[in-house]
């Protein structure tokens, strides 16, 4: 699996043999490597103050302000730093070391410090281990110019690794903005796209009401059905229309035979969840797909439509007369008959006065 930091180390080429070129090219030799692990238990000594002269030299820049915020992350900071600067002196400086330091400047850019501030920090802590090393007794001169200049050698090593993964950041911020002019292109596909998909979802739905029309519903029928087959599980159809609304639409017009409609969709949407389908067949005749459903919850909803019905619409001359048919593993039906199963039930249910409802094939 992949890493952030391989990534950057793909995208900026650097491999082994990268690595021993960038030391070469600052001169930084083994001898290098072991004059600086054999100053890190001196180091480890002074660390705190290390850390904490680092930090006061930086602190004044108006840009650390906004970079540190409060003391926690100051506190935080610092244990990084001590971290960072421990592992300078560990004598090895491999792959695994240059991830390290990718990751300090991928977290830097992140943040969006300035490399001017990193490569005045870097100046400092430079400043601060050579005034250190200079103080050791036990060191003499030729030690401690070595050990000064392989501090300088590494923390070159560092920065470089750095403003490599800035100038990366960069050229991809680059990338990214040459693809958003292209998305901005292609944007307008889209639009005319998204608005060819919003008329054929104003296709799908019936303008009065907003649920399904019956071209859509059978669509749905039919894949309903299909996936029951599939699965071994039940399909229920309730099928409805309204009785009394010729004679008041006759009476009273069509706005209020409208109004009736808009109240029966709604009431349907009320009582069917999210994943079932709800239509207006046409007209003042509508459907109810319920899935992995039984006949006994095609009633119970068929009674709460009932009850949202009388509910939301105040004229008392117009009910519903309810069929419900069910297609079953053991004895499934198209979606043409389970239609007219539920058809022929509801027309048995306006026998009855008001409000009925008939379950197809119960007396």
């Amino acid at each position: 699996m992949k890493t952030t930091d391989q990534t950057l180390m793909e995208q900026l080429k650097i491999t082994d043999r990268e690595i021993l070129r960038r030391k070469k090219y600052l001169n930084f030799t083994d001898q290098d490597a072991r004059q600086l692990e054999s100053m890190r238990e001196i180091i480890a000594g002074e660390i705190d103050d290390i850390v904490d002269l680092f930090y006061k030299k930086i602190l004044p820049f108006d840009e650390m302000d906004r970079v540190i915020g409060d003391a926690e992350t100051l506190s935080r900071l610092k244990n990084y730093q001590r971290q960072y600067i421990l592992t300078l002196f560990d004598g090895q400086y491999d792959e695994e070391y240059v991830h390290s330091r990718l990751r300090v400047g991928v977290v830097h850019k992140r943040i969006g410090l300035d490399p001017k501030y990193y490569i005045s920090a870097v100046h400092n802590l430079s400043a601060i281990l050579r005034e250190l090393i200079s103080k050791q007794s036990d060191r003499d001169c030729e030690s401690c110019m070595m050990s000064q200049l392989a501090v300088e050698k590494i923390l070159m090593f560092d920065l470089s690794l750095t403003v490599d993964t800035y100038i990366s950041s960069l050229i991809a911020e680059t990338r990214r903005s040459r693809d958003e002019l292209e998305n901005y292109a292609e944007s307008l596909e889209e639009t005319v796209a998204q608005r060819t998909q919003s008329l054929k979802e104003l296709a799908r739905h019936d303008g009065l009401t907003g649920l399904l029309n019956q071209h859509t519903f059978y669509e749905e029928l039919k894949k309903e059905l299909s996936r029951a087959n599939r699965v071994n599980r039940s399909t229920v159809l309730i099928y409805f229309d309204l009785d009394g609304f010729k004679k008041l639409n006759d009476s009273k017009g069509h706005k209020a035979g409208d109004a009736v409609l808009v109240a029966v969709g709604n009431a349907m949407k009320k009582v069917t969840r999210e994943n079932e389908v709800a239509a207006r067949y046409g007209g003042d005749e509508f459907c109810i797909i319920l899935s992995a459903r039984s006949l006994n919850d095609g009633k119970v909803v068929s009674e709460r439509l009932c009850d949202e019905i009388k509910a939301s619409i105040p004229e008392t001359s117009v009910s519903c007369s309810i069929g419900i048919a069910i297609s079953t593993p053991e004895k499934s039906m198209d979606a043409n008959t389970l239609v007219k199963t539920a058809d022929k039930a509801m027309y048995a249910a306006k026998k009855e006065p008001g409000f009925s409802i008939k379950i197809a094939g119960q007396a």
